[in-house]
């Protein structure tokens, strides 16, 4: 069993070969004049020390509130920018729209992926699923990933 004044010779040993400060925390201790300060103004002025904040105290500045997540969600997701405006008006053309390029897209993305010698279901995936996450992180009225090109 090594001794604790042993391994204490170790530990400070192997700080001075890697070039580790042990005494980073004594602000008042005897450093040396590095800026060219004269000795009078480095013993005389007074210093500040700031007290290192404890583990709790890190975790509670750094944890966010709230109204922190709830701005962070609203900037995430672009849709929440306009949707409380959407006119209920434009839903009936929305439909017809959607429909239509979904005429479209499901024969076409189903064609490619026979081109492409993969199951049919592939294209479905790759035309619809893409459109589906886009809609959440990004703003277009147009959009048709994958394979198909409208």
């Amino acid at each position: 069993m090594v001794s604790k004044f042993t391994s204490s010779k170790i530990g400070h040993g192997l700080a001075k070969a890697l070039g580790i400060k042990l005494q980073y925390r004594n602000p008042q201790g005897a450093d040396d004049i590095s800026r060219g300060e004269s000795v009078f103004s480095v013993s005389s002025a007074d210093s500040f020390v700031e007290k290192e904040p404890t583990s709790w105290e890190w975790i509670r500045a750094v944890t966010p509130t709230g109204h922190d997540l709830a701005r962070w969600a609203y900037h995430l997701f672009p849709f929440t920018h306009w949707i409380d405006r959407y006119n209920a008006q434009w839903l009936a053309g929305d439909l017809v729209a959607g429909i239509t390029v979904g005429c479209v897209v499901v024969p076409q993305s189903m064609a490619y992926a026979g081109l492409a010698e993969l199951d049919p279901q592939f294209g479905l995936y790759s035309s619809f699923m893409g459109v589906l996450i886009y809609w959440f992180f990004a703003t277009s009225k147009d959009i048709t990933i994958g394979v198909s090109r409208v």
